[in-house]
């Protein structure tokens, strides 16, 4: 059955040219032509039919979707000329797929022997392993001994297997001398820190004079809980102090990424070994920082003493923020007033200078002054600031500018052209990639163009993603669009929610990609995973005969408010909380304010252990503010209720 294809392409084309020629009939007419014409020949392509396909394809030439059929026709043959591959690529190189086709032209070249053409087609969207060990191996053959040696050292001392293709070129370098026992050693212990155990244990055999330690380096990772017997691992002249020190830094790593407390209890046997910095600091990150995120006080002593001089912005934060979950005010203080330069003027530490000198002290000083200079920023800490300081929020809108010129050019690049013929055909994730594809070529400007002209097209994640790309931050109409405003507005009601919440859940969730799914199988607007989606449904009687119609706009919100009201109900009306909830579920946050007595919900926000979880929160709490300036609807961040935890 032939698509019913909209009117909106028409409305699409920004070259002043191309919109008069769309005001005709006849080529309107020609367009629906090419249309039907470009189906068949890619049917007719698809099911080997050349004669008909070879027919329709002169018809094409100038549809915009033509190089999918040249694409199409290059990818039926095994081992097309590479003559034609070329010609391809030089003229429709910007088409998406044709990195694949690339990619496998160039391993055909490299095993032909191909290299003035390889070399003339390679570049960094080409890179990877395989081929890149092929062409170190060239250049060896070309007499660059001494940096084929180098480059073949980076690529066999990876903490995971390679490919295949990489083998002739490690033999050779093996044969070469390459293979020291020192640089053995160096990839058991990458291949141990990412838990590729096979594959480190495989390494032993290159270590011969020291395969024992080796061994028992593979078995100490592997049980991190061996280190509980010190005498084991004590330095001695069978057990170098540099290697003991290794095979506790990648157990002690380990243990913390899995029981930060049992590897806490360890690291008194050990922390004097000469452990270099970056692996204090990184056994720091294992263990301290994820007992901060267990709100553990004891993290705080250990943090500091292997970060006195807070040279780590993750540990550094957590040092704050634990010391703010724990109710040591005066702490959270005096770090934040140390904080190195990286951090210092971010907007979130900005705040939590004042606000922890706020709650160590109230009668600390006027620091309502430093509250208004943070108030002018338009993000969750600075709409915190401005209520502190009683200043309006910045919301500072600015509408993007976009030059006649530029929009034009952007209009009429071949994956514009594609993307909008793509959307016209109904062909939505076509489009998308081809419209995101073309982001990679495009300046600030035109970034911003691409951004006007996706919004004009009520596309509203496409728009949210370009202007986002070109750090355009100013215009909010791009960024917070009304989007299927009628829904959510009803739901909302019907729920007894507030629609600016409702609205920064669904911003926050897809951005108003109607068709979102994600990596775990949440579905839409409002990102519903299949069984919260039918549990809801049959909750509140909300039909959902078909799991495929969680992807219906209508019916995604429908499901996603009653879940959401579900979550508010369940928090007292707590948007901080039930917002947690909807993103890290509501057993989580239950965990998360267990025994909580009076705490400040910054402070709680601040402390939640899942640093996604955390961002999304404060994203959703100053969405909502947006939103609701938007409406006309008063939101503060916070309501009145929601601004301390009680013990739950």
């Amino acid at each position: 059955m032939m698509r019913r294809y909209t009117s909106l392409f028409f409305k699409l084309i920004a070259a002043p040219v191309a919109g008069l020629l769309l005001c005709q009939p006849a080529f309107a007419d020609r367009l629906q032509d090419q249309r039907r014409a470009y189906d068949q020949a890619m049917s007719a392509l698809n099911s080997n039919q050349l004669a008909r396909y070879h027919q329709l394809k002169p018809g094409l030439a100038d549809y915009p979707l033509y190089p999918y059929l040249l694409l199409g026709e290059l990818n039926r043959q095994a081992q097309p000329e590479h003559r034609k591959v070329e010609a391809f690529l030089l003229e429709h190189g910007d088409v998406p797929a044709a990195q694949l086709l690339k990619n496998k032209w160039l391993r055909r070249l490299a095993r032909d022997g191909e290299w003035s053409l390889f070399h003339k087609h390679y570049d960094e969207s080409s890179r990877d392993a395989g081929l890149d060990c092929q062409v170190t191996l060239q250049s060896w053959r070309e007499g660059n001994d001494k940096e084929a040696m180098r480059r073949a050292t980076e690529l066999w001392t990876v903490g995971r297997s390679q490919p295949k293709d990489c083998d002739p070129l490690f033999e050779r370098w093996r044969q070469a001398g390459g293979l020291t026992e020192t640089v053995a050693w160096q990839r058991i212990r990458l291949a141990l820190l990412y838990r590729q155990d096979a594959l480190a244990r495989y390494l032993t055999r290159y270590v011969p004079s020291q395969k024992a330690l080796a061994e028992r380096f593979v078995e100490t990772a592997t049980r991190p809980t061996l280190l509980k017997n010190h005498e084991r691992y004590r330095p001695s002249a069978n057990q170098p102090a540099e290697k003991v020190t290794d095979v506790v830094t990648v157990a002690l790593r380990r243990l913390g990424r899995d029981d930060p407390a049992a590897a806490f209890a360890l690291w008194p046997l050990y922390r004097d070994l000469p452990f270099a910095e970056s692996d204090r600091l990184a056994i720091t990150r294992d263990i301290g920082v994820r007992m901060a995120k267990r709100h553990d006080p004891a993290a705080l002593a250990f943090m500091e003493s292997n970060d006195p001089t807070m040279q780590d912005d993750q540990i550094s934060e957590w040092r704050i923020r634990l010391a703010l979950r724990t109710g040591q005010f005066a702490m959270a203080r005096d770090l934040s007033q140390t904080l190195p330069d990286t951090l210092n003027q971010q907007s979130r530490w900005r705040y939590w200078k004042l606000r922890s000198a706020q709650l160590s002290s109230p009668l600390s000083g006027d620091i309502k002054e430093g509250y208004a200079q943070l108030a002018n920023e338009r993000d969750f800490y600075g709409f915190l600031a401005a209520e502190q300081s009683g200043r309006p929020y910045a919301l500072n809108h600015q509408p993007a500018k976009v030059a006649p010129e530029v929009k034009a050019k952007v209009s009429q690049t071949g994956n514009i052209r594609r993307a909008r013929e793509f959307f016209a055909r109904g062909q939505v994730v076509d489009a998308r990639r081809e419209w995101y594809h073309a982001s990679r070529f495009f300046d600030r400007d035109e970034l911003v163009a691409q951004a006007t002209m996706a919004r004009e097209m009520e596309w509203y994640f496409p728009a949210i993603r370009s202007v986002s790309q070109a750090q355009h931050w100013d215009d909010l109409d791009i960024r917070f669009p009304l989007a299927y405003q009628e829904p959510i507005m009803q739901q909302a009601a019907a729920r007894q929610l507030k629609s600016p919440w409702v609205y920064a859940i669904t911003r926050q969730e897809s951005a108003f990609m109607a068709d979102a799914r994600s990596h775990a199988g949440a579905m839409g607007l409002m990102q519903l995973m299949p069984g919260t989606a039918r549990e809801t449904a049959k909750r509140y009687g909300i039909p959902l005969s078909n799991p495929n119609d969680v992807l219906l706009p209508e019916r995604n919100i429908a499901l996603g408010a009653a879940y959401l009201s579900q979550l508010n109900n369940q928090f007292q009306g707590n948007r901080v909380l039930a917002s947690a909830a909807y993103n890290a579920g509501p057993g989580r946050v239950r965990q998360w304010t267990r025994g909580v007595d009076d705490l400040p919900s910054d402070v709680w926000v601040e402390a939640i252990p899942f640093d996604e979880t955390r961002q999304y929160v404060q994203s959703v709490l100053s969405y909502a503010v947006i939103y609701g300036e938007k409406l006309g609807i008063k939101q503060p961040v916070m309501e009145n209720h929601e601004r301390y935890l009680r013990v739950q």
